[in-house]
């Protein structure tokens, strides 16, 4: 009896749940007046229309703090819940998850190789011994934060309930679970960040828009530079309703305890909201130096903003995590790839695959016929979310950014900034409130007749038609590019990029998998490695703690075992 009352109850609520998303989503939306429709709307073609009435919709922009009200978090969970759909399930076939995934993976074979390639610097003695001695040693506080009781955690960290100047357990959206501690051992304040575990948490994870985030460099209390970007739209808000809770402890304590430092611990998306935390502290004068250490940070900023914080936030990647490398972009791009790779060769896969066809193509009978009944106006046909859809170009060539208009709060002062000018502060206030009334306005040239970007740091070939000479540099140089085909942003893990790869044994052959011999090394990767998503069998299972740190461990005692081969050699020179 209980267990039926149980499973009423359960269905009422999603019930409610689903009338309640039709009722946010599902509004008719009024047509454009006349004067406001272009010359050849009527002329334009359906896919051009549907482009347009997508564009339409996403003009109204994402929040970028913690909603208030539950009408305010319901708007944007049903929100975050169409778009996660559309860009997943409404975009990827069902034969390319079928099969192209798979086919995928195995043709392209295992690639964890190419994060020690020649542009990676691998780290080696006994700093590099400390160091991530030291990350492991949090990286398990964090485990415990995070997956433990909080009196586990206590204990583990031998902390007193004094030591705790607050605890937020209950997560929202866009509402993290964190603790701030004082850790006396280490004379740390040590902030400690939940990743997404809760079903609050994944859809702040998933509230993946694009958002205007800038950031305000300060070289001793003054105002040295302003980095333009965009974020993650869930984990800014989260980010920013974290700040404002614990910045008011931090300022009594910092006085309290002068020679202390702030250390932003996150692992997955407690990574990506600490990593942008620390942006917002540093603004700050007393907390210029708080740095963050990020484990399996997601793709959570533009490149710029990374960059920018290469000095103050450690990024750790394990294996082929493949969390680092996801943003809309990059996923675009690999679908493209797994649309080539589902034209399969074998017989009995080409059987599934063209009954897979046959069904698709019903599908999109049925389904242009219906909008055709639906829209008034003209038949909408969205070949993006099309099962059958044929081979896709090449994603994410990149396009001319159009003009656009971006705020931040500064007490007072206004930046502008064109493609002529430098960026030109002026203090006139106090440098701890330097976001409270900033206006910025970004303004950028239009776009060359074949859609190449046109900035001070391209080169391009001086005749047009020819290729580029190095193309490694320019695929690269693309990577690096703000706005995609899509008009998407390329996102990248933030900061310092270390990254612990299982290298094979010599008389095995990269890309041919690994063995029980396999040997753990870790280097310091370029962000562009991250700008392309790389398939693999554990790439889910090793995103998660438990790997992480059996991974340090075994790379811990790979370092061990290399300095003391040196000790010896070294002596035995010396002899």
């Amino acid at each position: 009896m209980p267990a039926t009352v149980a499973a009423a109850a359960a269905a009422a609520a999603s019930g409610g749940a689903f009338l309640l998303y039709l009722l946010i989503t599902c509004r008719p939306q009024p047509p454009p007046p006349e004067d406001e429709r272009g010359a050849e709307g009527d002329e334009a073609s359906p896919l051009l229309r549907g482009s347009a009435a997508e564009s339409d919709r996403e003009e109204e922009p994402w929040p970028d703090r913690a909603p208030v009200t539950c009408c305010e978090a319901a708007a944007v969970a049903a929100r975050t819940a169409r778009r996660t759909w559309e860009l997943t399930v409404g975009r990827w076939g069902l034969h390319g998850i079928a099969f192209g995934i798979k086919r995928h993976m195995k043709r392209q074979g295992n690639l964890q190789h190419e994060y020690s390639g020649n542009d990676c610097r691998q780290l080696k003695g006994h700093q590099t011994h400390t160091e991530v001695s030291s990350l492991l040693e949090y990286l398990k506080l964090c485990m415990f934060f995070s997956k433990k009781s909080f009196s586990a955690f206590l204990k583990f960290g031998g902390y007193k309930q004094e030591d705790i100047l607050i605890h937020k357990a209950r997560a929202r959206l866009m509402q993290p679970s964190f603790a701030l501690v004082c850790d006396k051992r280490t004379k740390c304040f040590l902030l400690f960040i939940r990743g997404a575990i809760s079903t609050k948490e994944r859809l702040t994870a998933a509230t993946a828009a694009e958002v205007p985030f800038h950031h305000i460099i300060l070289s001793e209390g003054q105002i040295n530079n302003v980095v333009l970007g965009y974020a993650h739209c869930g984990m800014l808000a989260g980010a920013r309703w974290i700040a404002r809770l614990a910045i008011p402890h931090l300022h009594n304590k910092i006085k309290e305890f002068p020679g202390y430092q702030i250390k932003v611990i996150g692992h997955s998306m407690g990574a990506g909201i600490g990593s942008i935390l620390t942006y917002i502290l540093r603004e700050h004068y007393e907390f210029s130096s708080c740095s963050c250490l990020a484990f399996a940070p997601p793709a959570c900023m533009t490149w710029e903003l990374a960059e920018s914080g290469k000095d103050f936030i450690t990024s750790l990647v394990n294996r082929n995590d493949v969390v680092p490398a996801i943003s809309k972009v990059s996923s675009e791009s690999l679908r493209s790839e797994v649309m080539v790779s589902s034209k399969l060769d074998d017989p009995q896969d080409r059987f599934h695959h063209n009954l897979f066809t046959s069904i698709s193509q019903r599908v999109a009978f049925f389904k242009s016929h219906m909008l055709s009944v639906s829209h008034s106006s003209g038949k909408i046909q969205d070949h993006d979310s099309c099962i059958s859809e044929p081979l896709l170009k090449d994603a994410a060539d990149v396009v001319q950014p159009a003009a656009n208009g971006h705020s931040i709060d500064c007490s007072g002062q206004q930046v502008v900034v064109t493609s002529e000018e430098r960026v030109t502060l002026v203090n006139n206030g106090d440098v701890t409130c330097v976001k409270s009334a900033v206006s910025v306005l970004v303004s950028q040239e239009d776009s060359d007749s074949n859609g190449a970007l046109d900035t001070d740091q391209s080169s391009l070939p001086p005749n047009e038609g020819k290729e580029v000479p190095n193309q490694d540099s320019a695929e690269k140089d693309k990577q690096k590019e703000p706005i995609s085909a899509s008009g998407s942003r390329q996102f990248f893990p933030p900061g310092r990029i270390i990254h612990m790869v299982a290298l094979p044994p010599p008389d095995l052959a990269p890309g041919e998998g690994t063995s029980n011999n396999e040997i753990i090394g870790i280097y310091e990767t370029p962000r562009e490695l991250y700008g392309r998503i790389r398939l693999a069998p554990n790439m889910i299972k090793e995103h998660y703690m438990p790997s992480y740190i059996s991974t340090m461990e075994s790379l811990l005692e790979q370092l061990q075992k290399d300095d003391d081969d040196n000790t010896v050699c070294t002596t035995s020179n010396d002899l």
